[in-house]
């Protein structure tokens, strides 16, 4: 049966890469670490080409997230249906190291469907999503990005650098480099006592010190998408957000500062990290 379905995902696989004429993405992934795959639709069924690699998801209760481990061999493919009927393929391939053990499916990077021509099934709707360059359809736009920023927000938070003042304390909690962008994920709790209306996060990326005016350079950040942005934090509550940005380098002096403002007041907290 086994023999059965690999036959029928590689001939599933021939026939979408025929129709549409496209080059598969690769997969990385070793025995050491999961390979964490965030697909934009529930999972329905996954499927690899040879017992090297291992693809697992939850059969009982269909979730997005599937785990692909491997170990050294030949390189194979995997071909993913989610419930919406879309059909997702790429080469899977063993590496000793991972880069990026996460990585956030988008519907762009689907084949095909089950049946020619079939829709997507209706979308959530998720407050205050915005697209910063009017240039970009906002419904293509928040197609690409919106399944992989609720994804972020449903990880356990790998990194804190936060900065406090007044009350109020900003946070990055997690961030991600894929192939679609980079993933910035803050945290703003409120303690101050009153309200706090969010006014508007800023992102630089700084070179040098102030203190030498000659040697300073700072160079503004345009967020593509911002996520689950709130408009309003009450006293003692923590909102949760996430900006997606062009993919950016920094090198070993730059670091990057996020900078929030209040509206109608001066309340500001300004941070810097660094990528990592």
């Amino acid at each position: 049966m086994r023999r059965i379905f690999i036959i029928l995902g590689s001939l599933l696989t021939v026939i979408a890469q025929a129709s549409n004429n496209r080059t598969l993405d690769t997969i990385y992934a070793n025995e050491h670490m999961n390979m964490a795959l965030f697909f934009p639709s529930e999972i329905k069924q996954g499927i690899v080409g040879n017992s090297n690699f291992v693809f697992t998801y939850n059969r009982e209760k269909q979730q997005t997230l599937g785990l692909l481990k491997a170990v050294p061999g030949k390189d194979s493919n995997l071909l993913v249906i989610t419930d919406d009927g879309s059909i997702y393929s790429y080469i899977i391939r063993y590496a000793k190291e991972l880069q990026y053990p996460n990585r956030f499916i988008t519907e762009p990077e689907r084949i095909g469907t089950e049946r020619q021509g079939m829709g997507i099934t209706s979308r959530k709707e998720v407050p205050r999503e915005t697209v910063r360059d009017s240039s970009v359809p906002v419904k293509r736009v928040g197609e690409k990005f919106l399944e992989s920023c609720d994804a972020l927000l449903r990880l356990p938070k790998r990194k804190n650098i936060k900065k406090k003042t007044k009350g109020l304390s900003l946070a990055v909690t997690n961030m991600y480099h894929m192939e679609n962008g980079a993933y910035v994920q803050f945290e703003v709790r409120n303690s101050s006592g009153t309200q706090f209306e969010f006014g508007e996060l800023e992102l630089y990326k700084v070179s040098g010190e102030r203190a030498r005016k000659a040697s300073f350079q700072e160079l503004e950040l345009m967020p593509i998408y911002k996520h689950n942005i709130p408009e309003k934090i009450d006293h003692g509550q923590t909102a949760s957000f996430v900006y997606v940005l062009p993919r950016f380098h920094l090198d070993k002096r730059e670091k990057l500062r996020a900078v929030l403002s209040e509206r109608s007041t001066n309340r500001m907290i300004s941070l810097k990290f660094i990528d990592p």
